[in-house]
């Protein structure tokens, strides 16, 4: 009796063992197929995020070549309507006094208009849609694109949506791209006086042993010397004058997203070194007025996007804002 009791309690204890197993296998292969599904939906999502922002790159690129052909078309009609019009003047449409450039015969007004309506006329040929199958069911779709009209700060205002699309996510970026214009020619005028500019700063700059970037956000008056040797980068967002010597060393950056005055060559060592000027680039003669600065040295290893006779152009560092 004893013997059977002790086996009824062995087949209770092993039917219990099989029966917690088997209930736990069953939990933990939920729990994998549930960790299995989240995995492939996040993988799903990432992929049509990366998706959306080929649409992105896609149509930023594609806006920037029809800017500069825009531009191209702009400068021809502007010119003839200069021509057709004996240089009768015709009032801004945001109430600005029309001028022209000192060194072409191109005026603003008129250049302006055929810019605008013949950048929108590029962005019409897209019949609001981009569309790119990049494998399989993968796509990116950039539409919903509207255009401003030319703001009173000088900028004209792009916006589009870009989908990204797997087989069972969809990604939405809203994007915003600023183009902005160009400042006219200085040619000629007198030196500019710190209190021009919105930050005037009266210290040497020496990036040889501080931190690899340095960064001003507005129009600058650099009173002293600027020295940056090494992987070293300096940014202006807004125009810069430089009243003493900069030099550079190694592999040396440094951007300007907007005008440039030099009263000193700059002195370069080696050829690794970048200095970019997204602006107009001008040099002190002799009478202390400003001139073209014709010879000025590009960097070696970068060039600026935006080809220096552009009126309008789209700011690679600050022109582009993506919402995820």
């Amino acid at each position: 009796m004893n013997l059977r009791n002790e086996r009824g309690y062995a087949l209770v204890l092993v039917l219990v063992i099989i029966t917690i197993t088997f209930t736990m296998a069953l939990s933990m292969s939920g729990m994998a197929l549930s960790a299995r599904k989240q995995f492939n939906k996040t993988d799903e999502i990432n992929k049509a995020t990366d998706l959306a922002e080929m649409g992105v790159a896609h149509y930023e690129a594609w806006l920037a070549s029809a800017v500069t052909e825009a531009n191209t078309y702009a400068e021809t009609k502007a010119d003839e309507v200069i021509k057709n019009n004996n240089g009768n003047k015709k009032p801004h449409p945001l109430g600005k006094v029309k001028s022209c450039n000192k060194n072409t015969t191109r005026c603003t007004v008129e250049y302006d208009e055929h810019f605008l309506q013949n950048l929108k006329s590029r962005i019409s040929t897209l019949n609001n849609s981009l569309i790119r199958t990049v494998e399989g069911n993968n796509l990116y779709e950039v539409k919903n694109i509207t255009i401003s009209e030319i703001q009173v700060n000088d900028t004209i205002i792009v916006k589009f949506k870009s989908y990204g699309k797997t087989k069972d996510e969809i990604k939405i970026l809203e994007s915003t791209i600023t183009i902005e214009k160009n400042a006219e020619s200085m040619v000629g005028e007198a030196k500019p006086l710190p209190s021009n500019y919105e930050v005037v700063n009266l210290t040497p700059i020496d990036l040889k042993g501080q931190d690899k970037h340095l960064t001003f956000e507005t129009s600058t008056y650099f009173e002293k010397k600027i020295e940056i040797q090494g992987n070293r980068i300096l940014k202006v967002n807004g125009d810069a004058f430089f009243k003493d010597k900069v030099i550079f060393s190694g592999t040396a950056d440094i951007f300007v997203y907007g005008d440039a005055i030099f009263t000193v060559t700059p002195e370069f060592n080696g050829n690794a070194y970048s200095f970019c000027v997204y602006g107009n680039i001008y040099k002190m003669d002799g009478h202390g007025k400003l001139v073209e600065y014709t010879d000025f040295p590009q960097g070696k290893n970068k060039s600026c996007p935006r080809p220096q006779d552009d009126e309008w152009y789209i700011n690679p560092d600050e022109g582009v804002e993506v919402q995820y």
